[in-house]
């Protein structure tokens, strides 16, 4: 029954899609560049690249079972090897913002500084409060996951990116993102968000079964 939940999720993640094709129509907005081998390329890398957290998550398992068996509880025996996984990204995306400065002529740091002290404020609350929220996506996963039983290890990752969908959705409702959509492109985010939860629930059913 699990992988009838993995089927209905992705059936779910096709219908919001859709949702997201239609809108765009209805509101007419339009790519300014489209390549579709391109576009494929970067999807099949960003699924790979993003299953790599999980695949890091897996390989630190003794890690989880150190800490547990240090009477950490269950629910944070996830969290120290966080810092590993994570400082290994966070090395990486450094490595990169750096290139890439590299490569602007007119960089100022005195000049960024020269702004508004309101302003510089704003964004360093701002960048902060993104990297809190990324943060805390995998504090709350390390929860659901020692909820799950050993033999379904497997299915956090597929909750956890199906979540993102149904999210995305909803919070682009409530931010009144889809207000010019029309009532169509609406139903049909609405469906899919629909068919995520009932996804969720049929693995969980699987799982308790």
């Amino acid at each position: 029954m699990t992988l009838l939940g993995v089927l209905v999720a992705v059936i779910g993640v096709g219908i919001v899609t859709r949702a997201g094709q239609l809108k765009e129509r209805k509101m007419g907005i339009k790519a300014e560049e489209f390549n579709l081998k391109k576009g494929l390329l970067l999807a099949v890398m960003c699924g790979i690249f993003s299953a790599g957290m999980s695949f890091a998550m897996n390989a630190a398992k003794p890690m989880h079972d150190a800490a547990a068996a240090l009477g950490v509880d269950p629910l944070y025996a996830a969290l120290p090897s966080y810092v590993v996984i994570m400082g290994g990204g966070a090395l990486v995306n450094l490595g990169f913002c750096f290139i890439r400065l590299a490569k602007v002529k007119n960089l100022s740091v005195k000049a960024d500084f020269s702004l508004a002290k309101p302003l510089i404020i704003s964004n360093l609350l701002l960048s902060a409060l993104g990297g809190l929220m990324w943060y805390l996506q995998f504090f709350f996963y390390a929860w659901g996951h020692a909820s799950i039983p050993a033999q379904y290890d497997y299915m956090s990752w597929m909750l956890h990116m199906s979540f993102y969908v149904l999210c995305g959705g909803v919070v682009g409702l409530v931010l009144k993102e889809w207000n010019n959509a029309g009532r169509r492109p609406v139903s049909v985010l609405s469906l899919g968000c629909v068919v995520i939860i009932i996804a969720a629930n049929i693995v969980g059913l699987g799982m308790a079964s």
